[in-house]
């Protein structure tokens, strides 16, 4: 039930952010701190918490945790609204970096000892994604990538990234202070359509999974939970519609 209704809230959200980001500016803000909460609550409880946490709480704190943090995040955002358009633009592209890296770095089960501390879950959760983004990026070219990453192994090499990923964030924070309106509408539309995206594939494998699901429909919803070309076009079309109507309603 609790996860129907953060479901429900997040395809909420995450059309209130794509679509109205700039004119519901602090709004937007609390929304995004409150997604970037969230997902900064499962990378702690994927990477150190819940193995910490006893097996009998383990279920809720997954659960709670993320959410609290994100109630956190998004009140403190709201409250410094202008200060958080900062640190959100700055996470949120640390956080889309990463994840990349971590889908593909993740190709084989050689490679798990970089999330040595991530829970028997979660690794079967990258280890499936994973597979499932190799369409779009050949062993050959990672490989080739890889060579150019600075560190001598794959460690050494994840956390270059990762201060990669944190100067960029950095830079994409300051350039969208600066250019303000027509930066924040292009990062809001682009973090909505992201909450939407992850809320669309999360609905596509529930439906997949629904034994009263229509069979004819089992293929097209197979679609969108394995193919990730599917929830790539999802994702790019509610960022240039987010944009678009954003830019239409400021001259309107």
């Amino acid at each position: 039930m609790i996860d129907n209704l953060l479901l429900i809230a997040a395809f909420i959200l995450g059309i209130l952010l794509c679509f109205c980001g700039f004119k519901l500016f602090r709004a937007s803000m609390a929304i995004a701190g409150f997604f970037m909460g969230i997902q900064a609550g499962n990378i702690l409880n994927a990477a150190v918490l819940l193995e910490k946490i006893p097996s009998g709480w383990q279920e809720i704190w997954s659960t709670a945790f993320p959410i609290g943090l994100g109630i956190l995040l998004g009140v403190l955002s709201y409250a410094i609204y202008k200060k958080a358009l900062f640190f959100v633009s700055m996470f949120f592209t640390w956080y889309t970096i990463m994840k990349v890296f971590v889908l593909y770095i993740v190709k084989t089960q050689a490679n798990l000892n970089l999330f040595i501390t991530f829970s028997p879950n979660t690794v079967a959760k990258l280890t499936e994604a994973s597979e499932a983004s190799q369409s779009l990026i050949t062993d050959k070219q990672i490989s080739f990538l890889m060579s150019y990453i600075p560190g001598n192994n794959e460690w050494e090499k994840f956390l270059a990234v990762c201060l990669i990923a944190i100067l960029i964030g950095i830079l994409v924070g300051i350039l969208i202070c600066i250019l303000q309106e027509p930066a924040i509408k292009v990062i809001t539309a682009v973090i909505g359509a992201d909450i939407i995206r992850d809320a669309f594939v999360t609905t596509a494998g529930l439906l997949y999974s629904w034994e009263k699901l229509p069979s004819f429909l089992d293929p097209v919803v197979k679609q969108g939970v394995d193919n990730v070309w599917v929830s790539f076009f999802v994702w790019a079309a509610m960022i240039g519609a987010g944009i678009a109507i954003q830019i239409r309603s400021s001259h309107n």
